[in-house]
């Protein structure tokens, strides 16, 4: 490796910044194996604790179904992250550059252009992130919800995984070169058990925040001279068990420190940590 081993440290809460997105430097002309490719050896393997969990809070939206907000986690590592590490021990460029991010805590000095989060001959350091995304409830009002009992637990499924691999400043800021659309891929995961429970609540929300959402799912109270207004939402329950789930080769985007990024075909597999986080396991690459 050529970079010795470092403490990882995240906001998650991190801006991200804009910066000039790169062309991707693939050739879509070549026929991509269904293997590991030989360049980066026979038994590659990189391995990442990603022990943080971030869960959001979902309302139903009066946009429509593509731009509705999902309950979602989102798995990443923290100062405290343990477990990285990788058998890849060759010079290859691009499998030493998956083998450091997804195998180990590495630092590297920022060679691209100066933007708002970083500048040239500053340290980096590079920080994937597992995104799930579950369905809402089948829930179509409040009326309904409350028709149906008023349930404060339901079971939802996995709806979308995507893999991010972030920068990270030396002020613990999180940022990518581009939009994320642009750094995000989906990683289709094949899981033992797809079943995951969903905590919904009725709660006051401010009267501007309710502008957006649907009024189907809201009520508002009045107490004399005050009206509240209470929206239905759901979140995921606080700590999200994620049991052995795998993914076939899939395209991942890997960045450098010149800010180029560069579409690489993964395979691996995902499961629990003894803490709130998982493992991320990655046991296939093909990097033609």
């Amino acid at each position: 490796m050529r970079s010795h081993l470092v403490l990882l440290s995240l906001s998650f809460l991190s801006a991200c910044s804009g910066g000039g997105s790169e062309p991707l430097r693939k050739d879509n002309t070549t026929t991509p194996s269904i293997t590991q490719t030989a360049q980066c050896g026979d038994s590659f393997s990189a391995q990442r604790h990603l022990n943080k969990q971030e869960i959001n809070t979902a309302y139903w939206q009066i946009e429509g179904e593509q731009l509705q907000t999902k309950p979602q986690v989102n798995f990443f590592t923290t100062r405290s992250s343990s477990l990285a590490e990788t058998s890849y021990r060759g010079s290859e460029t691009l499998c030493e550059q998956v083998a450091n991010i997804f195998g180990a805590d590495i630092r590297e000095t920022w060679q691209g252009a100066e933007t708002s989060s970083i500048k040239p001959g500053q340290q980096l350091k590079y920080t994937p992130e597992l995104s799930l995304s579950f369905s809402l409830p089948n829930f179509a009002s409040l009326a309904d919800w409350r028709a149906q009992g008023s349930p404060r637990s339901v079971t939802t499924q996995l709806a979308k995984s995507t893999l991010t691999v972030w920068y990270e400043n030396n002020e613990d800021q999180r940022f990518l070169q581009g939009e994320l659309v642009n750094n995000q891929k989906e990683l289709p995961l094949n899981c033992e058990n797809n079943a995951f429970q969903l905590t919904v609540l009725l709660s006051e929300i401010d009267s501007q925040f309710s502008a957006n959402l649907n009024p189907a799912y809201c009520e508002e109270t009045r107490n004399g001279n005050i009206t509240k207004t209470s929206c239905l939402n759901v979140s995921l329950a606080e700590t999200v068990a994620i049991e052995q789930c795998q993914f076939a080769l899939t395209d991942v985007y890997i960045p450098d420190s010149q800010g180029n990024k560069t579409a690489v075909k993964l395979a691996g597999k995902v499961s629990a940590a003894t803490d709130s986080g998982v493992i991320l396991n990655v046991d296939g690459i093909d990097i033609n």
